[in-house]
C-alpha cells in the first residue's frame, strides 16, 4: 500500500506523526473509565496536501538497524501482564488496561 499517494484524489500525502487513537466510548455509569480500560491503537497519520483528507495506518515497529529512535522519546518497557511495550511512566497499560504502577500512600 502506497502511503505517499492519496486514495481519494491522487495527491501527495505528508507524514504528520505517530499517535495513539483511543478505543472505547464514554459510559453512563463509569464515564471515561471504560476508555482507559479499552486501550488504544498505535497509528501513523498522513494528510493529503491537495484535498486535506487524513489517513491512518497501523504503526510499524522501528528498524533496530537504524539505531535509537526519537532523542526525546520516553523509554519503553514491557507490560508485566501482556508483554506489549509501553511508555515507562504509564499508570495503566494502553493495550490490556491493567494497572502498572502502585499508587503512593
Amino acid at each position: 500500500m502506497d502511503k505517499e499517494t492519496c486514495l481519494r484524489c491522487g495527491g501527495h500525502m505528508s507524514y504528520v506523526g505517530r499517535e495513539y487513537l483511543q478505543k472505547g466510548k464514554m459510559g453512563f455509569f463509569l464515564g471515561e473509565w471504560s476508555n482507559l480500560l479499552s486501550g488504544a491503537y498505535d497509528v501513523e497519520v498522513y494528510v493529503c496536501e491537495k484535498c486535506h483528507k487524513m489517513e491512518f495506518y497501523a504503526a510499524e515497529e522501528p528498524d533496530p538497524a537504524e539505531g535509537p529512535g526519537d532523542e526525546g522519546a520516553m523509554e519503553q518497557v514491557p507490560c508485566p501482564h501482556c508483554g506489549t511495550m509501553h511508555d515507562l511512566d504509564d499508570a495503566v497499560c494502553p493495550y490490556c488496561g491493567k494497572r502498572l504502577q502502585e499508587l503512593d500512600p
